[in-house]
């Protein structure tokens, strides 16, 4: 394969460039850390919360979205954080967050709406996976939403060579990720763990993006595996209706630690499918979407 005339990224500017991106609100870190607390109680998330008139503002938005069928009735910041439940509160509020960051952070070559779908069913998918194993399953939602940002900060800083290498994986049937690393010199995996680093999350988190794509052998079911295996899934799956759709290949391992039960296969795909159309309403709005 022909590779174009194009050099390879400068890794230190690079990560420069990631640490120069704005960090997430400090809102934002402080309710995350409260959620993941156990028994918390309502009163430290409401004053968290309205610290953000903008976040009060989402959440009101969420509380009243015909989905919880209490369209207008909800005024309140704590009736809000009560219809949405602490549960799924932590994953409305970071989504709705990161549907502001990603599109502040949008270039040119990548397809916004199909990127942000696929963000979410990856997402829902690694709650639900997780969830059948026991495991921790906001940590599970929040790196299966962050395991392609990286592709979208390339898009951002390097949009011209983003889209050479899209356009060179495209005429080859090649993975991006093999485009990215042969012509940038660096891969989305890599660009979306320094951008998880600076945000802040959890290493486990930081660890499930840089290695989504090859997850490390080891006899204990990781995050890192649920990632590939829901990214896997969502790809097959076809949430996102991305055009000449791929399954990037699932490791055996992986799928020998983590595959659902036959009799539990069913009803996974199924909550994946519900959720993720529920969860892409909620966030994205027919009317909200652009073409």
């Amino acid at each position: 394969m022909k590779l174009p005339n194009v050099l390879p990224l400068d890794r230190a500017h690079c990560i420069d460039q990631v640490r120069a991106l704005p960090s997430l609100p400090a809102v934002v870190v402080q309710l995350m850390a409260l959620l993941q607390q156990q028994d918390v109680n309502l009163d430290p998330i409401v004053e968290t919360l309205s610290l953000d008139q903008a976040l009060v503002a989402k959440v009101l938005q969420l509380a009243n979205s015909p989905f919880y069928g209490m369209s207008g009735r909800i005024t309140s910041i704590r009736d809000g954080i009560n219809i949405l439940g602490l549960r799924p509160l932590g994953t409305l509020v970071l989504a709705a967050v990161l549907t502001v960051q990603f599109e502040r952070m949008h270039g040119k070559a990548l397809h916004l709406d199909e990127f942000w779908n696929h963000s979410i069913a990856c997402g829902v998918a690694a709650r639900a996976l997780a969830e059948d194993k026991g495991l921790d399953e906001a940590s599970a939602f929040t790196a299966g939403l962050l395991h392609d940002v990286g592709l979208l900060v390339l898009d951002s800083l390097y949009p011209i060579e983003m889209a050479q290498a899209m356009q060179w994986a495209a005429e080859h049937d090649a993975p991006h990720l093999q485009a990215e690393r042969a012509l940038l010199g660096v891969s989305h995996a890599e660009v979306g763990a320094w951008l998880a680093a600076h945000w802040h999350f959890p290493p486990e988190v930081v660890e499930a993006i840089a290695r989504h794509h090859n997850p490390p052998d080891s006899a204990q079911l990781s995050l890192t595996d649920l990632v590939h295996g829901a990214n896997a899934l969502v790809h097959a799956l076809d949430l996102a209706g991305v055009a000449h759709e791929a399954v990037p290949p699932l490791q055996p391992g992986v799928w020998d630690r983590m595959a659902p039960s036959r009799q539990n296969m069913p009803r996974l795909l199924a909550r994946v499918e519900q959720e993720f159309e529920q969860l892409r309403a909620i966030l994205r709005p027919p009317q909200e979407t652009s073409a």
